[in-house]
């Protein structure tokens, strides 16, 4: 007797991050089982709600940008550091256009729930450490840290639905950066791409 097919949580996750790229989040979780290849049931195994759905795939996405941001070179400036977060969350979108366009959807819309956005935070350590650090030693003007946050990936997304140049991209981080740090700590020239 032949073993039945197993399904992973993976496929399921790939077709909904496909359809609510393509459709919204509107897609029901029929819809979202049939691209996937499934029944109904062996969704819900994996996924009790579509809450669940969003949740877990907000958080891997989350996760996947954190592993493509990875540590940080202590022994680098804390604008060297940024423009290591920012150089590489730039490229991960790219590569990842549809990844990134969900994440900003579930985020944006506030689909995530309050839980799964801590978690997506929590995937991105390295950079949220920094901005912590920064904001300690003074080196970021004096607004509230959410706030900041908020701004830093509002340009970080906006640089990458601009398609943006290399040229351009070093622009956009310096008047990021001269834009978030005390005056001080501005730089006059954008500062070149760090090495990998």
């Amino acid at each position: 007797m032949a073993r039945p097919k197993e399904h992973k949580p993976e496929t399921i996750l790939a077709a909904a991050c496909s359809l609510f790229h393509q459709e919204g989040v509107g897609v029901s979780t029929a819809r979202i089982a049939k691209e996937a290849g499934v029944s109904n049931g062996t969704l819900f195994n994996y996924f009790p709600t579509k809450q669940a759905l969003i949740d877990t795939l907000y958080v891997s996405i989350k996760s996947d940008l954190g592993q493509a941001v990875g540590a940080l070179d202590s022994d680098q400036s804390i604008e060297q550091r940024m423009r290591q977060v920012w150089d590489r969350w730039i490229g991960w979108s790219q590569a990842n256009p549809k990844d990134h366009h969900v994440a900003r959807l579930l985020h944006g819309a506030r689909l995530a729930s309050e839980q799964a956005q801590v978690e997506g935070m929590a995937a991105l350590q390295a950079a949220t450490d920094l901005l912590n650090a920064a904001f300690a030693d003074g080196v970021l003007v004096d607004l509230p840290l959410d706030y900041l946050a908020g701004l830093i990936e509002q340009q970080l997304d906006q640089a990458v639905l601009a398609q943006l140049s290399g040229r351009q991209v070093d622009i956009a981080f310096a008047v990021l950066w001269n834009g978030i740090s005390s005056p001080s700590k501005q730089t006059t020239n954008p500062p070149k791409r760090v090495p990998e």
